[in-house]
């Protein structure tokens, strides 16, 4: 064999391992990637598990506050409408009071002065049939203006021009519930009468 033949072979030969050295370094080089990669990947997937656990956390703790929340809501609308219904009935009990008040006092006045026609022919003179008692305020306050139209007139008067209820009370320095339940007296009134 000649040497050109020798040089031929050795060139081949080490054509050969440089192509096949750097595979292997590659394939090294590959491995060493996808397991740094794996490794990224499952701290990637523990982080985003406790992410998701932290989440579900705050998602149930936002619901339980939320439902809390709700039922207090409930309980004071609850409460709030036991309260109005209780001032509803107060309210339609002094409207009846106030509405009985005059009738109450005429009637009153009408037995005291049969009373007192009948007292004198039954008892000697010299001795008092009946002691006239004096009249309290409210009864007489009441019985002054027969009517709430009469009573309050200014208020009357201002509500059927259009006005507002709140400046009708701002204007005679009343409250507005006492404006409304004055309006709503005059109404009961007026079909009393009717």
């Amino acid at each position: 064999m000649d040497t050109w033949t020798y040089v031929v072979l050795v060139g081949a030969v080490v054509l050969v391992l440089a192509l096949l050295i750097p595979k292997a370094k590659q394939e090294q080089a590959n491995a060493g990637t996808t397991s740094n990669m794996e490794i990224a990947l499952e701290q990637f997937m523990e982080n985003t598990e406790l992410d998701h656990k932290e989440l579900v956390q705050l998602v149930t703790k936002f619901r339980e506050q939320s439902h809390a929340q709700a039922e207090a809501k409930e309980q004071r609308i609850t409460e709030l409408e036991r309260r109005l219904a209780q001032l509803e009935t107060q309210a339609n009990e002094a409207a009846a009071r106030l509405n009985a008040m005059p009738q109450e006092v005429a009637r009153q006045a009408a037995e005291a002065s049969v009373v007192q026609a009948v007292a004198p022919a039954a008892q000697p003179a010299a001795e008092p049939v009946l002691q006239v008692q004096e009249p309290d305020p409210v009864s007489s306050a009441v019985s002054a203006p027969n009517t709430i139209q009469a009573r309050y007139a200014e208020l009357l008067e201002l509500y059927s021009q259009g006005k507002s209820i709140e400046l009708i009370a701002k204007k005679l320095g009343m409250n507005k519930g006492e404006v409304q339940l004055i309006l709503q007296l005059a109404k009961q009134e007026e079909v009393a009468r009717a």
